[in-house]
């Protein structure tokens, strides 16, 4: 298999689905079940921030937009969701763990994915 845009583009929406899926779920999980009480506030950021990098990084697709403007954005929610990980870690709440992390694995494959494609 060729490593090349056109053949691994349709990833890149599938990661992005992933992503949107998991933290929206652990979001309303975190709003209406979570025993902690800043789970909800820092989902929230991390869903938000989320939502900005891929508006951004979709607009700059089309060269409306620097293509590096999407990366502060998700460098954010990166930090949000490591926040969300190690301050729910131990804390009985399995389910926005492992939300969290497939979020976050689902980020670091894009991040992966454009580095192989760069080269």
């Amino acid at each position: 298999m060729e490593l090349s845009a056109k053949t691994l583009w349709p990833l890149f929406p599938l990661l992005l689905l992933v992503v949107v899926v998991c933290l929206t779920w652990a979001f309303v999980r975190a709003i209406r079940n979570s025993k902690v009480p800043w789970t909800g506030w820092v989902q929230g950021g991390a869903l938000g921030s989320y939502l900005m990098a891929a508006v951004t990084a979709i607009a700059s697709e089309s060269g409306a937009i620097s293509a590096h403007v999407h990366r502060p954005f998700s460098l954010l929610s990166q930090i949000f969701i490591v926040i969300s990980v190690f301050g729910l870690w131990g804390k009985g709440e399995r389910l926005l763990v492992g939300l969290n992390l497939i979020a976050w694995g689902a980020i670091l494959s894009d991040t992966a994915l454009h580095y192989l494609l760069a080269r």
